[in-house]
């Protein structure tokens, strides 16, 4: 379906929905009414439609309504929001990529940082692993489009993920809930409430998910794919008096899960001297193992043939067998993969936040300590040869932050402010073995860091009339970056046949030692809104962000020293319009926003290994619109439309030891930056009996075309998809409910993430989960 086309049906519905919601209220008196929806996207409680920023906000009930198992699944209702649930060369089963508005950061080791923030009430979370974290207990989701950065800092150049957990309350009561369904799964997620005195309440809540995965192993039986998680959150509140609060929160998640499942749906294997590759593809028109050939760069071989010509001619190695298409399976869900398995993580962390309200003034501190360790692998050749093997062994991240706030009020309430002062310190390490076969030898890297940041920031907005606003804010942030290697951390320890040195000695990549960098920015926004009569408010902003450079850990062979790369500078000019009417029964919200963005973070692969370089800039433009509409007392729709238009004015210049193909050009497209994102929803409530409510949900997301990597690489190239969801349930005394659901009831399968190493030899795939089905019961007490 043309764009156009799908343009002018979105916009045909919206139009359905207000004349829907019109025709009812004109028929007959109704008496619901949309939810107020409140938000803290400035630091500050304020409602929704109040709030001059593009923000996705999703309620507890909106959370449960579409069987929201983790934040990434908000993507599907989310305008402009990509959230990829594994890292690429990483195995990891939860390794969060996120990307708003074409903004974002696919890697995820240490020295490098995410494009869009995550924030558990108030607290950043700096790393990806672990990053695809479970709705448990949530007040609320928001999701910030664009530039965050004046009051969230760096590493929000793309927007923010704002996490609200559910606040313990006066009454004693609580929640469980109850799920199976396909491949052997069983959810259970309960939560209570203890109030202990009047001024001192607690909340606590568990989570365990448990699934077969639905990627299987024809040689070993694994099952990629799969889901064994259990976490746990506690809050204990203390209010002795109404002008201070003092909140303690701890959680912890335990992840033992086997790799996110992964597919082997490519090999290029080139000759050395030719003048073209043979390449081993899976062919998605025909589901079946393909072959082609494309130009090469002659000189240039491939791993793969050398692997194929060296190693399995070697006595004993690996029995003579060759690494080809006989690899590539027919079907989506198998793999030949043997080779090291695993994503076991250990999440924890505590905060303290102590509000005091001063009258005009309101106080906020704070604190914060996380930590993360574990380890996870990966079988990259998708076989049961030894040609790319990665484990990453001993990762352990702490991180410690520090938040002083100040808000106020003055001038009978007509200059509202925030202001803040906030420092960061995080430590990490990553052992990285990489197992290539045994001609070549085995790669080490051996991570350490050190990073610390301190900000100050500052925003307020002065209402010069009861329809005129002005705001301005500037943050000041500096970060000290340190990147530490032993002798012996970064190095090959070179195999049999010498390929990279003489048959067992340690080649070094670089010199080993300390790697410091300092980057600091300025980043500001200004903006001005306007509220008509009838309510409707009107916003334009100018706003800047920058996510921080850092180091590059992986190498095959030696270079002079560390590659570092700059950090990534995002302004952004933003209009906007939030409308609700008709008895507040229609809400409408739309953004259109133009991007300059530079010195882009992209992942390219030299002699085969994955570095982050600024390797372009580019111009992004795009609307946007959420439309939420009662069009009866029992019937709710809504609809999330988000258009981009990416396109890169610059890149670096093209290696002409490379095909062009493999490189990033001027045509390339952004990765993770679908052109149309579009999500219907459909919601009726209805009550059979004073004492039996039904409760029918279904909903359709598209989204076009996508390239999940920077090179564009045909392996990895996704076409447009369509899925469908769709639930039913009953709910008995407001207390009891029993629900049926499907999820992706199409069995629509795509590819969500990948790898495309051509210096190797390899292409791997991540797809989505297919069709499934669940029964969920729920009780309220």
């Amino acid at each position: 379906m043309k764009l156009h086309t799908k343009l002018l049906g979105a916009s045909a519905l919206s139009l359905s929905l207000v004349a829907g919601a019109a025709t009812a209220q004109a028929q007959e008196s109704e008496t619901r009414q949309l939810d107020t929806v409140v938000v803290t996207a400035t630091k500050t409680e304020t409602t929704l439609q109040d709030t001059p920023i593009a923000v996705t906000a999703v309620s507890a009930a909106k959370l449960e309504q579409q069987n929201v198992d983790d934040i990434s699944e908000i993507a599907g209702f989310t305008p402009n929001l990509v959230f990829d649930t594994t890292s690429p060369v990483s195995g990891l089963s939860s390794g969060a990529v996120v990307f708003i508005r074409g903004v974002g950061q696919t890697d995820f080791q240490l020295t490098t940082d995410p494009g869009v923030g995550t924030y558990v009430d108030g607290v950043y979370t700096s790393r990806s692993a672990g990053g695809v974290l479970d709705v448990l207990d949530l007040e609320r989701v928001e999701v910030l489009r664009g530039p965050q950065g004046t009051l969230f800092g760096r590493n929000a150049i793309g927007g923010a993920f704002n996490l609200i957990s559910k606040r313990p309350s006066a009454d004693f009561g609580g929640k469980a809930q109850i799920i199976t369904g396909s491949r052997d799964r069983i959810d259970f997620q309960g939560s209570v409430n203890v109030p202990l005195s009047d001024t001192l309440r607690t909340r606590f809540s568990i989570s365990t998910r448990n699934q077969d995965g639905y990627v299987r192993g024809l040689l070993d039986d694994r099952d990629l794919g799969d889901v064994n998680r259990d976490t746990f959150r506690g809050i204990v509140e203390w209010e002795p008096s109404d002008t201070f609060r003092a909140t303690l929160t701890a959680d912890s998640t335990k992840i033992r899960e086997q790799n996110a499942a992964s597919k082997l749906v490519g090999i290029t294997v080139t000759p050395p001297g030719a003048p073209e590759s043979t390449e081993f593809f899976f062919n998605h028109d025909t589901g079946q193992s393909d072959t082609r050939t494309v130009p090469a760069v002659p000189g240039n071989p491939s791993l793969a043939f050398l692997y194929n010509v060296i190693d399995s001619t070697l006595p004993g190695a690996q029995n003579g067998v060759l690494f080809d298409g006989a690899f590539i399976t027919s079907d989506l869900d198998t793999t030949f993969a043997t080779g090291p398995n695993g994503t076991n993580l250990d999440n924890w962390g505590t905060a303290l936040t102590l509000d005091w309200d001063l009258g005009n003034t309101q106080l906020k501190s704070i604190t914060a300590y996380r930590d993360s360790s574990g380890d996870f692998n990966r079988d990259a050749d998708g076989s049961p040869l030894v040609v790319t093997h990665t484990e990453n062994f001993d990762y352990d991240h702490e991180q410690f932050s520090q938040e002083l706030q100040i808000t106020g009020q003055h001038f009978d309430g007509a200059f509202n402010w925030v202001g803040g002062i906030y420092y960061f310190d995080e430590t990490g390490n990553d052992f990285l073995n990489v197992t290539l076969p045994q001609a070549f030898g085995v790669v080490r890297n051996f991570t350490e860091v050190e990073n610390e940041s301190i900000a100050i920031y500052g925003q307020g907005t002065y209402r010069v009339s009861d329809a005129l606003s002005f705001t301005a804010g500037v943050r000041y942030t500096e970060d000290d970056k340190t990147y530490s290697v032993p002798v012996d951390g970064g190095a090959i320890v070179n195999g049999l046949a010498g390929v990279f040195g003489p048959t067992g000695t340690i080649t070094p990549f670089f010199p080993a030692g300390e790697n410091n960098e300092t980057f600091d920015d300025v980043s500001y926004k200004i903006g001005a809104d306007y509220k008509l009569e009838d309510g409707t408010l009107l916003y334009a902003s100018y706003s800047t962000g920058f996510k921080s450079g850092g180091f590059n850990t992986r190498y095959l062979v030696p270079v002079p020293q560390v590659v570092s790369f700059d950090p990534e500078q995002l302004e952004t000019a933003e209009i906007g319009l939030k409308w609700q009417g008709f008895d507040n029964r229609v809400r409408s919200n739309f953004a259109a926003y133009f991007s300059d963005y530079s010195d882009i973070q992209l992942i390219v692969y030299e002699s085969g290994a994955p570095l982050t370089r600024n390797a372009g800039s580019a111009d992004i433009w795009g609307v946007e619109a959420e439309i939420a509409a009662l069009l009866f007392d029992d019937l709710e729709a809504s609809l999330s439309l988000g258009y981009t238009n990416a396109e890169y004015t610059e890149v670096a210049p093209l290696d002409p030891a490379l095909p062009v193909a493999q490189q990033v050009t001027l045509d390339s497209e952004l990765p993770n930056t679908p052109e149309l994102t579009l999500a219907i929803a459909l919601d009726y409530n209805t009550r059979l009996t004073d004492s039996m409510e039904l409760i029918l949900h279904g909903d359709y997301r598209h989204n076009s075309s996508v390239e999940n990597d920077a090179i564009n690489s045909v392996f990895l190239s996704q076409g447009a998809t369509d899925v469908f969801n769709a639930s039913i349930g009953v709910l008995v005394n407001d207390t009891w409910g029993l629900s049926i659901f499907g999820d992706n009831l199409g069995d629509e399968r795509f590819i969500t993430s990948g790898d495309s190493n051509f210096g190797i030899g390899f292409h791997e795939a991540n797809f989505n989960r297919p069709r499934e089905w669940g029964v969920k019961l729920t009780a309220d007490f």
